[in-house]
Formats: C-alpha cells, structure tokens, sequence
C-alpha cells in the first residue's frame, strides 16, 4: 500500500469537560474536512477534562474522551490528565489511540498504515520516521527537522493543519485556526452520545454515593 503524499489535520484542545459544546464542535469540524478523506486526522492535545467538573471527576477524567472517540477523533494526548490505572480503563472502551510517555500511534487509516509517520507526545531523533506529529501544545504551529509541533486553541477552536509529504522531507503547506461559530448546529448523533456519558457518569456517582 502506498504511504500518503500529503496530511490534513483537524484538532482541538483545553475543552476541560465542556461536553455540550462537542455536538455543535463535530458538525463544525464536518464542514472543515477535505472532500478527500483520506489523509485526514482528527488529534486533541489534551486537557479533554478537567477536575472541577462534575462527570471528569467521577470518570477520573475519561469522560470526554468518549465523546471525542465518538465523533471519529483519531488521537488524543492523555499525558498529563490520566494517571496509568485510568489510561487503562480508558482504552479498554475508546477505539482512538492515546498518547503519553512511552506510548507513540502510528499512522493507521484502513487501508493504508504507515509506521514511519508517529503521533506523539514525546518526539525523539529517528531519521527512519518521515513525521513526528507532537501532540504536546506549542506557541506557534511549526514543522522542524520532520517534527509537527501544533499551536495550542482554546475550546471552541479546530486548528487545521496541511502537511506535504511528496518528497523527503515533509513541507508545512497551510495553518489555521478556526472559530466555532454562535449559530452552529448540533449533530443528533453527538448529542445522544453526551447524553449516554452524563448518565453512565451518573449510575457511578449513585454507585459510589451507596457505598
């Protein structure tokens, strides 16, 4: 199978647990994709729950990693908000690959696999790799010795992100940062999988409220 010539990155970041707004964020990110799928990756660079809030708190922060899993997100950064025993549970029950120290995603979009290119959230040298993506949040998005290094947003914004892969070494061809805009509406699929995570999120706070 032949390795992709060229890369679109969808991603997002700091949601901290603002999982009403995804449904609205996921028919948003719909109209951002490339009429050609394929080469398209949807990461999140972390912070997809936060502690003050009440279903991250229950689910140990993997809450809003289930929404993400199921609106398609490809890779999500869990380096630094999920502890090992929760990193564990959470990939017992997402499809997406998760990344943190000692834990790299190859490029995998059936039918194509290319191990060379690796989403991570700790880049190392290797001249066998043709990308590292680092999914740890930058100041400024920047492609540097076959090192992605993303820009950090805020909740609400999808950065995109082109990279050309066609000759050895791979070229940065666009970045933007785009905003969800107000009047956005909600994709039904999403809103039913956020209402599926708020009550599980409650049947365990009941669960611990018993014992």
């Amino acid at each position: 199978m032949e390795k992709p010539l060229a890369l679109t990155l969808l991603y997002t970041s700091n949601i901290r647990g603002d999982i009403h707004m995804l449904p609205r964020l996921y028919t948003f990110m719909q109209s951002l994709l490339p009429a050609q799928r394929q080469g398209t990756l949807l990461l999140d660079l972390g912070n997809a729950c936060a502690d003050e809030v009440w279903h991250c708190e229950i689910t140990r922060g993997r809450s809003t990693l289930i929404v993400l899993d199921g609106m398609g997100y490809h890779v999500a950064n869990v380096d630094s908000t999920l502890d090992p025993i929760n990193r564990a549970k959470a990939e017992d029950v997402v499809t997406m690959g998760l990344v943190y120290a000692g834990r790299n995603w190859a490029y995998h979009i059936p039918p194509v696999t290319d191990e060379t290119i690796q989403v991570t959230a700790h880049p190392i040298a290797d001249d066998n790799l043709r990308l590292q993506i680092d999914l740890t949040p930058a100041d400024m998005t920047q492609l540097d010795k076959r090192v992605l290094r993303l820009q950090d947003v805020s909740a609400g914004q999808v950065g995109v992100v082109q990279v050309d892969l066609t000759d050895n070494i791979p070229q940065l061809a666009g970045s933007t940062i785009h905003d969800l805009p107000a009047n956005t509406p909600p994709n039904p699929t999403i809103v039913a999988s956020v209402e599926f995570v708020e009550s599980e999120a409650r049947y365990f706070q009941k669960k611990q409220d018993e014992s």
